[in-house]
């Protein structure tokens, strides 16, 4: 309404011959005018129809029709101009329905347009239906106005510029889904939509490959384990309280997810949608629950079968959940992987629309998930500070958290120190985030730091005046240690200066940490982790052991052996010395782990399968 209460000028005639002719008579010598507003009116005044009765309504038909003026006899002659096409527009609604189908579908749902018809058909048909109705009514109940699509760099497309793409060019080099995908996820209502084929095969291309490999990834693992998807749901596991905290957590983040792509599509804010469905899928099905999970369905033991099935239970709900949410993004990939995978309907369209089971949120569980995965994230910051690799098992870990965190952290401590993989790890909270206070709090705690330390130019200079050169330097030689003290005990620390006492407190310093020797560290906000690096080198070894187990084992799933054949053998390719080093010597417990007779490290397969630890690529391969 407020474009309305704007009062913006309309004229709604247009000097064209082809249109809506305006229904406006005037005589040409008195200038009466006659308003005739139906084919009944027109038919009633006119004194010679030449075309009949059923006579065009259009031009040049309508304006061979006579009229004399009902005043002075005279010929009337009909306004020239016809009705402005956008006037057309504007009076659909009431122009082509029944008054009862009128009043059954109006307002519509929804509408969308470009920007540029905010004051277009938008406008027609909303102030049109309020003249109609006399009554500030909508005719729409939503409408999405899209901005316009610019090259990468945001310049209008333009042929003479030669920065047009054309769309059947566009889909015979890139699949349908991830171009419709991309507008979705990008396309801000309103905003201009800047077009890159570059991000179009980054972001989303990876959103849609993960969906993909994560159905493959389940379908491989669950045909194995004769997973039973009919039979094995998350109800079943809930009901017999199976569930860990990992599967709690991964639940009420899908249920989160489910509100916010169904709160956002209602609102026509498509990108947000996409964005939960991103944010869900590679944050915390993929990066997370995929990688913790992994270890547990490639135990082969029997007796942690129902745990298996309760992980492909709660992998097959979130990517059922996933088809279904992006499936108005991506119709025909999540048509294919909902149909490859589960297969219910003949169809994903007959499958209703996901709604959240408020039994499944848990609050308490994703709060110390999302803790503990920032911890994660920061020892994994402060690992690569340290150039240690993440598969490295070491020995101890300090982190360094706000007061109350402590509990939260706990509930999931067998986790958090698996995620971590360390012996042994200690939580500390900590009152004070910064300077000397959060020093003196860390030293209290034995906390491996020392103070880092320097002058704030900007306070001392009126306190050294002319003495600031020689305060510089009698500041470098002295100890941070003797500076802590002095500030502890005095809030001040006090430089004699060529006989001159300089007393500066603690606004005077810029005081931080650093770690000692043995220790690397890393922080974000008011999150400190701080890891030893001292490496045992047989617990590295068998983690590594482990970890080629775990690939050797998924090969042998993928190609169809039985768990209790015993193979010839076990290749692996490309490791790097130190690896190699490490496990040289452990072979005969690695043949143990994957069943087979040998394991070599050199090219005796036929056939290899590229795969990674810690972003160094090997090859492995069994027979």
């Amino acid at each position: 309404m407020g474009i309305i209460k704007e009062k913006h000028p309309w004229c709604i005639s247009r000097e064209r011959f082809w249109g809506c002719p305006i229904p406006i008579w005037k005589c040409t010598e008195c200038e009466n005018i006659e308003r005739l507003f139906s084919r009944k009116e027109i038919i009633d005044v006119a004194d010679d129809l030449p075309d009949g009765p059923d006579f065009e309504l259009h031009r040049p038909w309508i304006d061979r029709v006579s009229i004399k003026c009902k005043k002075c006899n005279a010929k009337m002659q009909r306004e020239e101009f016809v009705l402005d096409t956008w006037h057309n527009s504007g009076a659909a609604p009431f122009a082509s329905l029944s008054d009862d189908e009128y009043k059954k579908t109006i307002p519509a749902p929804f509408f969308t347009e470009g920007i540029d018809q905010t004051r277009g058909w938008a406008y027609t048909l909303l102030i049109e239906n309020v003249i109609f109705n006399n009554k500030d009514i909508s005719p729409y109940n939503s409408f999405l106005f899209q901005g316009h699509v610019l090259d990468e760099k945001g310049n209008k497309m333009s042929k003479s510029t030669g920065n047009v793409l054309d769309a059947a060019d566009l889909l015979d080099k890139y699949p349908v889904d991830l171009v419709r995908f991309y507008f979705m996820w990008k396309s801000s209502p309103i905003e201009t939509l800047n077009f890159s084929t570059k991000e179009l095969m980054s972001r989303p291309y990876q959103i849609l490959s993960t969906l993909f490999h994560i159905h493959l990834y389940f379908k491989q693992n669950s045909e194995y384990d004769k997973f039973n998807i009919n039979e094995t749901t998350v109800g079943w596991a809930k009901d017999n309280d199976m569930l860990t905290s990992t599967d709690i957590w991964l639940l009420s983040k899908l249920q989160k997810t489910i509100e916010l792509s169904t709160e956002s599509n209602n609102k026509c804010k498509f990108h947000e949608s996409a964005s939960a469905i991103e944010d869900f899928l590679i944050n915390s099905l993929s990066q997370i629950y995929i990688p913790i999970t992994k270890p547990e369905l490639w135990n082969d033991d029997e007796n942690k079968k129902d745990r298996r099935h309760v992980i492909y239970a709660i992998i097959a709900e979130s990517l059922k959940t996933l088809d279904i949410l992006i499936h108005p993004f991506s119709p025909f990939t999540s048509e294919y992987l909902y149909m490859t995978i589960f297969g219910d309907k003949k169809s994903i369209l007959l499958e209703t629309w996901p709604k959240s089971t408020p039994t499944l949120v848990n609050e308490s569980v994703e709060e110390s998930f999302d803790i503990m995965n920032e911890i994660v994230s920061v020892c994994a910051a402060a690992r690569m500070k340290g150039k240690l690799k993440r598969r490295w098992p070491l020995k101890h870990a300090l982190i360094c958290v706000e007061k109350g965190l402590q509990k939260k952290i706990e509930l999931l401590s067998e986790l958090l120190q698996s995620q971590l993989n360390v012996e042994d790890y200690k939580i500390i909270e900590l009152e004070n985030h910064e300077g000397i206070s959060e020093m003196l709090e860390m030293k209290k705690s034995a906390v491996p730091v020392i103070p880092k330390i320097e002058l704030n130019r900007k306070t001392i200079g009126p306190k050294a005046k002319q003495n600031l050169g020689r305060l510089l330097e009698i500041f470098s030689e002295t100890k941070p240690d003797e500076i802590i003290q002095g500030l502890e005990k005095d809030s001040s620390f006090t430089f004699d200066v060529n006989g001159t006492k300089i007393s500066l407190d603690t606004n005077d310093f810029i005081i931080e940490f650093d770690v000692q020797d043995g220790f690397t560290s890393s922080r974000r906000n008011n999150l400190i982790g701080i890891i030893s690096t001292e490496r045992n080198e047989e617990l590295m070894a068998k983690g590594l052991i482990k970890d080629l187990a775990r690939r050797l084992q998924a090969l042998r799933k993928e190609r169809g052996y039985n768990p209790t054949d015993v193979l010839n053998t076990a290749s692996i390719l490309d490791l790097d010395e130190e690896s190699l080093s490490m496990i040289k010597n452990k072979t005969d417990e690695l043949s143990f782990l994957v069943r087979v007779k040998q394991v070599n490290f050199t090219q005796t397969c036929k056939k290899y399968k590229d795969d990674d630890i810690d972003g160094q690529k090997i090859r492995i391969s069994v027979e």
